[in-house]
Formats: C-alpha cells, sequence, structure tokens
C-alpha cells in the first residue's frame, strides 16, 4: 500500500510514501533524490519577478524530478500587490504549459479571479487546488472547470469532510502541506469519511496520481 502526499514542505523519505515536495526559493539547489514541485508563492514575490521568471526556476522546471509548477496563484490578504500576483501567476501558467506538468494552485479570497485567469490563459495542464477547505458550491465550479482538489488537516473538521464525502474520488488528493499531522492520519480520516478501507483510499488516489504524474507511476 502506497500514500502519496501531493503537497508537503517537508522532507519524508519514508518508506511507503510518495511526496511531493513544494519548494519556493533555492531552485538551482535542488536534490537530485525525491520529488518536488517549484514555484513563486504569493506571499514572497520581488517586484522584479514581473519582468520574467528567474533564471533558476526556469531551468530547474525542466528537471526530471520536478513534477508540478506551483504552488502559485492569489492571495487577498498578503502584502504583495495584486497586480504583481496576476502578472507572475500568469508567467507561472505559460511556463507549465510549456513544460508539461501540472500546476498547484494556492488561492485565498480570489476563487472566481484565478479560475478566470486560467481559463484566459488557456492553462493546458492538470491543475491542482491545494488546501482546501471550501464550501461545496465552489467545490462544485472548481470540478467543473476541469480541475482537482487536494485535501489536507481540514478534513479533521465536520463542514470540510462533509465536502469532501461528496466529491468524485477521481478528482481528489490528499496533503500535509506544512504540517506536523502524518498523511496516514490525513488517509484515515478521508477513508472514514467515504465509508471505505484505507488500501481503497490509496488505491483510489495512486490511481489518479498515475494518471496526472506519470514520471513516478513505476514506484506504484
Amino acid at each position: 500500500m502506497t500514500f502519496i502526499d501531493i503537497h508537503t514542505h517537508k522532507h519524508n523519505a519514508e518508506v511507503g510514501l510518495i511526496s511531493i515536495q513544494n519548494l519556493l526559493a533555492d531552485f538551482d539547489q535542488i536534490p537530485e533524490e525525491g520529488w518536488y514541485s517549484i514555484g513563486l508563492h504569493p506571499w514572497h514575490l520581488q517586484p522584479d519577478q514581473a519582468q520574467a521568471l528567474p533564471d533558476s526556476l526556469l531551468r530547474a522546471a525542466a528537471a526530471r524530478n520536478v513534477l508540478a509548477i506551483g504552488e502559485c496563484g492569489l492571495d487577498t490578504v498578503c502584502d504583495s500587490s495584486m497586480e504583481l500576483q496576476r502578472t507572475v501567476f500568469v508567467r507561472q501558467i505559460a511556463l507549465a504549459n510549456e513544460v508539461r506538468k501540472p500546476l498547484i494552485i494556492h488561492c485565498v479570497r480570489a476563487f472566481d479571479e484565478v479560475l478566470t485567469i486560467l481559463r484566459q490563459h488557456r492553462v493546458s495542464v492538470p491543475v491542482v487546488f491545494h488546501g482546501f477547505r471550501q464550501a461545496e458550491r465552489l467545490a462544485a465550479k472548481i470540478l467543473d472547470a476541469g480541475h482537482y482538489l487536494s485535501f489536507g488537516r481540514h478534513l479533521l473538521t465536520p463542514s470540510v469532510a462533509e465536502v469532501f464525502r461528496k466529491l468524485p474520488v477521481d478528482r481528489v488528493f490528499l496533503e500535509t502541506d506544512d504540517t506536523d499531522i502524518p498523511i496516514a492520519d490525513i488517509y484515515e480520516a478521508a477513508a472514514t469519511i467515504r465509508g471505505v478501507d484505507i488500501p481503497k483510499m490509496s488505491n483510489d488516489i495512486c490511481m489518479l496520481f498515475k494518471l496526472i504524474f506519470g514520471p513516478v507511476t513505476d514506484q506504484i
């Protein structure tokens, strides 16, 4: 049985676990071992990034063990200007399209605009909204646009658990993000919510992972 942690900020080499560690900087120092997503987070943008993405990000995006671009997106409650956020987000959509790798989305109170930008700029790769904890109506809107959702610690809250229970099994991932909660506990919660056993939950997510993240399917 394999656990897949689609988005984490912590290094974990546990046997039976495939984790995609998210890196926000130092893209020219990515280890050769492990799996990574890389991108410019709305919280940490620099003004010069409006002109071009860092060369180190562009080079690393093509690496074999970089599986996704992001997390990137829009956040209306951080210090970065919205104009800068939009510009950098659009550039990262273009990068994901170019290298043909999925896009991991960070979004805070800007879902409609993020969906509009993804549509207007013709995202052509799978898109995963990570850390989802919103209402069922918004979940349906994101899925209707052809995208995916990833759930983490908020599955432990009844309102998010109820949303998760109603979603198609082939459109959801699980993650730990920046928490210390083991991914096994997230899987246990998800399986309980869906009324299945943990191996079934693992198998469902592995099948989706194989579809979206092809390069590591030989490990599953």
